[in-house]
């Protein structure tokens, strides 16, 4: 077996044809079922190309949601927005070694992402950190604790120990991230917390 290619780039086997039958069948018109072999690639764009055309035609057209689907739409807010202690500063995080050194970030109430991406809450220039939520600092305003949250397998540690799951942080404590290394430093401790807006 000899595979050689034509000068139109098909690839065949010299010793079952005498030219190209690729280009032959191009020629007659077409492809014949059972002299030639149709590279997958080719047929899958083919198809591919038509289910694209065939969907803009068939797509229904969608009409406006109605009034209270489009209420259920809007912003979800959180459980501490709505309390009135979401925008209230629970702590800080200050990074002691990295490219952010010296700067401090505020935590609040719930989720604070970190990582690249400016969509996080908590945004590192680290280029070790991932892009979109490498790990999260929890506050729990109710038990008044902080948490730390790995997030999709990244590298967390906390002191000396790698952080597998969810696991509470002290006051103090090195947090590392990348090559970002971050101190603990709560503002809510003990029996000070930010009380509920009247």
């Amino acid at each position: 077996m000899a595979i050689v290619q034509c000068q139109n780039g098909h690839y065949y086997d010299n010793e079952k044809f005498n030219g190209c039958p690729h280009c032959a069948a191009l020629a007659e018109g077409g492809p014949q079922q059972d002299s030639v072999t149709v590279a997958l690639a080719q047929e899958a764009r083919q198809v591919e190309n038509y289910a694209v055309e065939y969907l803009k035609r068939t797509a229904p057209q969608q009409a406006p949601a109605p009034a209270a689907v489009q209420r259920d739409m809007e912003k979800t807010v959180s459980l501490y927005e709505k309390e009135g202690v979401s925008e209230c500063i629970a702590g800080w995080l200050v990074c002691t070694e990295g490219e952010e050194y010296g700067k401090g970030f505020p935590l609040y109430a719930g989720f604070n992402r970190i990582g690249r991406s400016r969509s996080n809450d908590i945004v590192l220039t680290d280029p070790h950190v991932s892009r979109e939520e490498h790990c999260s600092v929890i506050y729990e305003e109710k038990r008044n604790v902080f948490y730390l949250f790995p997030k999709d397998g990244n590298l967390v540690y906390a002191g000396e120990g790698l952080v597998e799951q969810a696991q509470q942080i002290t006051e103090g404590q090195d947090i590392t991230i990348g090559e970002t290394h971050l101190e603990f430093v709560p503002y809510c401790k003990g029996e000070k917390k930010w009380e509920k807006k009247k």
